[in-house]
């Protein structure tokens, strides 16, 4: 069962990847958070070579990292008409260096070599900031695909967790409050998807 699920999350995350760079490439802007983006390219950085403990989740999060690579190239590159690279480049590089202290921080005040207090971290911050995208940038970046495929990854390393770690109230939590927030998000971008097929105003359908 466990075998499965790992499968499970790395091939869906790995689809949740491709298809947030194919449809940034197709709208021109980046589908992923800042934030999250960030925090997730640092702890696959981490894990896939400075702290990897399975081959296995080695070579997943190489590919994650070089899949992260692209979408923060998009993030770069389709920002520059709205930050000066003066400014933008020294933000980023913060953010990055601000997570990868977080993250070394938390393995080792928590003994934590497999990530897995940091991953569920990241994983709640993307799914709420995920939410606010849909408001943001409307369907730019987004598709109901991603949100599907991302809350399935996030569901098999939920239950992953839960059958190795069974007692750890805060994953758990963490788990389920993942989950509800993609489900929250799956909601929003389809709602989303109906105004911008219908050019409805998105206040006003979101309010029935």
């Amino acid at each position: 069962m466990e075998i499965f699920l790992q499968y499970g999350l790395a091939l869906f995350w790995t689809i949740t990847y491709i298809l947030i760079i194919f449809r940034g490439f197709q709208d021109r802007t980046c589908g992923m958070p800042l934030p999250a983006l960030c925090a997730n390219i640092t702890w696959e950085f981490l894990f896939a070579f400075v702290m990897p403990f399975h081959p296995l989740q080695m070579i997943v999060s190489l590919v994650w990292f070089l899949l992260d690579c692209l979408i923060l190239f998009q993030y770069v590159h389709y920002s520059k008409k709205a930050y000066p690279p003066r400014t933008l480049l020294p933000v980023v590089f913060s953010l990055l260096v601000v997570a990868l202290l977080l993250h070394v921080g938390m393995v080792i005040e928590f003994h934590d070599q497999e990530g897995k207090y940091t991953a569920f971290g990241i994983n709640l911050m993307m799914s709420i900031l995920f939410i606010a995208l849909p408001f943001k940038q409307g369907m730019k970046g987004q598709s109901l695909y991603i949100a599907y495929y991302k809350m399935i990854g996030t569901l098999c390393a939920s239950v992953l967790c839960y059958s190795l770690y069974p007692d750890s109230f805060l994953l758990t939590i963490m788990g389920v409050l993942v989950t509800i927030a993609d489900l929250v998000y799956i909601g929003v971008v389809h709602r989303v998807s109906v105004v911008a097929q219908g050019q409805v105003p998105i206040q006003h359908t979101l309010n029935k």
